[in-house]
């Protein structure tokens, strides 16, 4: 069952119990009202008789009725529903009843009348059936026995059955409604659904992420939208990046690989290589398998989805973490390194963070002169490390940190180009950004991520 159909039957549903219930009370009281009214007629007649104080007066009092109402039955003007019946019941008992009823048997004479009659209730009032009429008899005790008075309900039944009949085409008509109407409602509140489901269809059948829903309300459906739309720009652009993360890749992996391939031709092909130049082509390629393991790993590290596990995320004393991964620094490499830092404490992962400060180490040696210092300092989770290299022209600074860029400069130079984009997504995976800062000395790269502790206590190594 589709999705629109579902909100007519509901809507339909509800507007027939509403009406259901409306009809039921509006019934109910119409009916209360008149047998109350038909209640007072015949309690008017009561009334009157009452005010007779003998039989003679008694029977006056009745031939006035039979004068002034009609008397057929069910008949206006003769014995209509303005007819009222009678019939005095003497103390003796019901067997001597005086009646103009003209009915077999007189009115009904029940329990509740009985009761009326010998004293235990002053008044009784009841619905009888009678043959095929409704009579509203009423049974009122007198000194010398009990009168019964009765209308027909012919014209309150008819009343009803036409007031019947108006409600049950109201609700018909009211419920038919209800489901067109929702049926409508439903329609335009499913569209953007639709839009969205044939989007999601187009998607996987074409694998097209530039298509976009356009979005004309801002309620909740609206703002579904919106979201689908969200993430349909964001796996477009993770596809892109995946492309051109491929893309350089391969660009990348190529130098490497051909360098092997032919120095390794060329070791099968000649056999009497002198000593020396073997050794050269052998230590060749080792350099280009370790240069091409670390550009593997560092493909692995950036083809991998953030780490969200908060589980992995931990309150780090940054500055213990920075001097540690400098100390290892300097016993590979045999530099100088000054680093100075404070107690920052910032919350994330420990490995993620020593991989960004190891790659801005590698990247100043690399561009430092051998027996120049690097130094390293970290304030308030801000990590700077400046080299006295040649520096980093004002053209090449917006993208030193994109996947596989080599400034003019370093074109020559050993390495991948990934450890700067490493930083950066290390630095992004924690909500923080990079930096490149002016030196007159060299070029300052660094990270910035927020700080979990505030303390400012500075530490210092060299």
């Amino acid at each position: 069952m589709s999705f629109r159909v579902r909100i007519a039957l509901i809507s339909a549903t509800a507007v027939a119990v509403a009406f259901a219930v409306a009809a039921w009370i509006t019934y109910g009281t119409a009916q209360r009202e008149l047998i109350a009214e038909v209640d007072i007629s015949l309690q008017e007649r009561i009334e009157q008789i009452e005010q007779s104080t003998n039989p003679i007066e008694l029977i006056a009092v009745l031939g006035a009725f039979d004068e002034r109402l009609p008397r057929g039955p069910f008949e206006r003007g003769v014995r209509g529903f303005d007819a009222i019946f009678w019939q005095f019941v003497p103390s003796g008992g019901a067997g001597t009843a005086i009646t103009d009823f003209p009915g077999e048997g007189g009115l009904p004479f029940g329990p509740a009348e009985q009761a009326v009659l010998e004293g235990e209730a002053v008044i009784a009032v009841r619905t009888v059936n009678v043959g095929d009429d409704n009579l509203r008899l009423m049974t009122s005790a007198l000194p010398a026995g009990a009168m019964q008075v009765a209308r027909s309900l012919a014209e309150v039944d008819s009343s009803l059955e036409g007031l019947e009949s108006v409600l049950r085409l109201a609700a018909f008509v009211g419920v038919l409604l209800a489901a067109v109407i929702g049926y409508l409602i439903a329609r335009g509140v499913a569209r953007p659904i639709s839009q969205l489901a044939a989007a999601a269809e187009h998607v996987a059948a074409t694998q097209e992420l530039e298509a976009r829903i356009k979005v004309e309300r801002t309620d909740e459906v609206g703002r579904l939208a919106e979201s689908f739309n969200s993430m349909l720009a964001a796996l477009e652009s993770s596809r892109q990046q995946q492309r051109r993360l491929v893309h350089d890749a391969s660009h990348e992996l190529r130098t490497p690989l051909t360098a092997l391939r032919t120095n390794i031709e060329l070791l099968a092909k000649v056999d009497d290589l002198p000593e020396e130049e073997r050794r050269q082509m052998i230590a060749d390629l080792d350099s280009e398998i370790r240069e091409l393991s670390g550009l593997v790993a560092e493909l692995v590290e950036l083809a991998a989805e953030p780490r969200r596990d908060e589980t992995a995320m931990t309150d780090v004393e940054f500055g213990e973490l920075i001097e540690a991964v400098v100390d290892k620094h300097r016993r590979r490499t045999g530099r100088a390194i000054n680093v100075s830092t404070d107690a920052s404490v910032v919350h994330g992962q420990s490995s993620e963070l020593e991989r960004a400060v190891s790659n801005l180490l590698d990247n100043a040696a690399k561009w430092s002169p051998p027996d120049s210092p690097i130094d390293v300092r970290m304030r308030h989770g801000r990590v700077t490390v400046a080299d006295q290299g040649p520096g980093i022209d004002e053209a090449d600074r917006p993208f030193v940190f994109d996947r596989f860029y080599r400034a003019t400069g370093a074109r020559s130079t050993p390495g991948s180009g990934l450890g700067l984009s490493i930083v950066a997504k290390v630095a992004g995976d924690h909500g923080g950004s990079v930096f490149v800062d002016d030196s007159a000395t060299g070029a300052v790269v660094g990270f910035e991520i927020p700080v979990a502790d505030g303390r400012d206590q500075v530490s210092s190594g060299s």
